[in-house]
């Protein structure tokens, strides 16, 4: 687990940037998520695993999830069951969560979305298309 925010000293009216955790067990898609929240201006927090991601959202608050669904321990489509069931147990409104997935099927896209995943995107979508969905899921755009 590991924190980054942006550079501190900016303007006292600058927005409070919006806090993301990002969880992929492939440390180089990892950094290329990250690269994509950080140009967004976003705070992070990643995790490696499901397990690791659902200790975050219960301590924390986040204004999105980026979620790999493949991963070790705990999968995205289990870690996405988790804390939807965390956020109706404690009221909390449903935090954003944008699932990725290097697998092409169907049927992945529709256990996500099952789960409570708001978006499925590919891994294959690139930089320029995380970058996107992320911006618009930010925004309230599902």
């Amino acid at each position: 687990m590991c924190t980054s925010s942006p550079e501190e000293g900016k303007a006292s009216m600058a927005p409070i940037p919006h806090s993301v955790l990002v969880v992929d067990d492939d440390e180089s898609f990892r950094r290329l998520l990250c690269r994509c929240a950080e140009g967004l201006g976003c705070r992070l927090t990643y995790a490696c695993d499901g397990e690791d991601a659902v200790d975050l959202f219960e301590s924390g608050r986040f204004d999105l999830i980026v979620m790999d669904i493949i991963m070790p321990l705990m999968d995205g489509v289990d870690a996405i069951r988790a804390i939807r069931k965390l956020e109706a147990k404690s009221g909390r409104g449903a935090t954003p969560i944008l699932a990725l997935s290097a697998e092409s099927d169907v049927e992945t896209g529709v256990n996500a979305m099952d789960a409570g995943a708001t978006r499925m995107l590919p891994k294959s979508v690139g930089f320029s298309g995380l970058t996107e969905a992320m911006r618009d899921m930010l925004s309230g755009v599902p």
